[in-house]
């Protein structure tokens, strides 16, 4: 049986950055902000996670292999209008404007995040993940506010290799 889970994050997505080892004390540590909620990544995390609950209510985690499919959506910057002036009340967002963010960070940076967030939350672990599709996009119509679309699915029994 296929199970569907769907769910909007708003806020700006955050990229899980790489683990920092040092030594202390003659220990080795290692250093992450995941799981400091006052950091930005912490709180982007816990967003994703908040809302994942709500969609995944009482419903057991999932089991198996798992299909992601996610829009990562960032504000536009201020380059991408033109003006206010004499003949626009309000900025307009300029005709060469692109669709696609190709700043940093790194959509596998996001997913990272992403998937972090949806462990023991959605599924038991991430390397549940078998098959996904992420996009990195500005915001504009459809996808007007910052932040995250996320639908997570179990295959059907049908399914094979595409």
């Amino acid at each position: 049986m296929t199970r569907r889970i769907e769910f909007a994050v708003r806020g700006l997505p955050v990229a899980q950055g790489s683990a920092r080892a040092f030594v202390a004390g003659g220990r080795a540590i290692i250093a992450t902000d995941a799981h400091r909620p006052r950091t930005p990544l912490g709180a982007w995390r816990t967003a994703i996670a908040t809302e994942a609950r709500a969609a995944i209510a009482d419903e057991p985690l999932l089991e198996g292999p798992i299909f992601v499919r996610v829009a990562f959506v960032k504000p536009r910057p201020k380059s991408h209008f033109l003006p206010a002036n004499s003949r626009r009340t309000a900025p307009v967002l300029r005709p060469d404007a692109p669709t696609w963010d190709t700043r940093k960070p790194d959509v596998d940076k996001l997913l990272r995040s992403l998937f972090d967030a949806l462990t023991n939350v959605v599924w038991r672990d991430d390397a549940q993940v078998v098959r996904v599709q992420a996009v990195k996009l500005f915001s504009g119509p459809p996808l007007e506010h910052p932040g995250a679309l996320v639908m997570v699915r179990t295959p059907n029994e049908e399914e094979t290799l595409p």
